[in-house]
């Protein structure tokens, strides 16, 4: 009587772990990977089609061009920096990496998006992307679109990745300097099929 009990519940177990195994089974089979997600390569004819002309765009960036005065190696206040008042950093922010690769990988899992830029610098080769708000970085995405947008003390960037009707990648940047004029950087990027 007592095996016939561990029978019936070893089958009852079975049972379950068979479920268990058929709703994950379906639940990834759902949730497809982004079509965005794959190695991409910089079309660079696509992408000066859509390049703007900065000529035609007056740039000006607020803390470009200031001199400051020392006297041995000491700032004098009020000598003509005026960073510290404004705010702003002496240094100029980098662009983002993506405006400055030619080759990319996008990866997805469940709760972030890895991406890999393989021609820059080690220290910036590796870029997460976290759902929702994480170190001052909005990011959300969806299985056609990604989005990121993050503010520092001199501007704003808005990031965004979708595919195109034809199968390119389409990234939008814009930034948005504090005192100055939005600027729009599209890239165009082709997948990288594996011959």
């Amino acid at each position: 009587m007592v095996f016939r009990d561990l029978t019936v519940l070893s089958k009852r177990s079975a049972a379950l772990v068979g479920l268990l195994l058929c709703t994950a089974v379906t639940h990834i089979a759902a949730n497809p990977a982004p079509v965005y997600t794959g190695t991409w390569v910089l079309n660079q004819a696509e992408t000066e089609l859509l390049r703007d002309d900065l000529d035609e765009k007056t740039i000006k960036i607020p803390t470009a061009g200031r001199t400051q005065i020392s006297v041995m190696g000491i700032p004098l206040p009020g000598g003509g920096g005026g960073n510290a008042r404004s705010g702003h950093s002496p240094l100029t922010a980098k662009q983002p990496e993506i405006l400055r690769c030619k080759t990319m990988t996008i990866s997805a899992e469940q709760n972030r998006i890895e991406l890999f830029y393989p021609d820059l610098d080690p220290l910036e080769q590796k870029e997460t992307v976290r759902a929702g708000h994480y170190r001052g970085r909005d990011s959300k995405w969806n299985q056609k679109r990604l989005q990121q947008k993050y503010k520092t003390s001199e501007r704003s960037v808005n990031k965004k990745w979708t595919v195109r009707k034809d199968g390119r990648l389409l990234v939008e940047v814009a930034i948005k300097h504090k005192k100055a004029k939005k600027q729009t950087f599209r890239r165009v990027f082709d997948r990288l099929t594996s011959n």
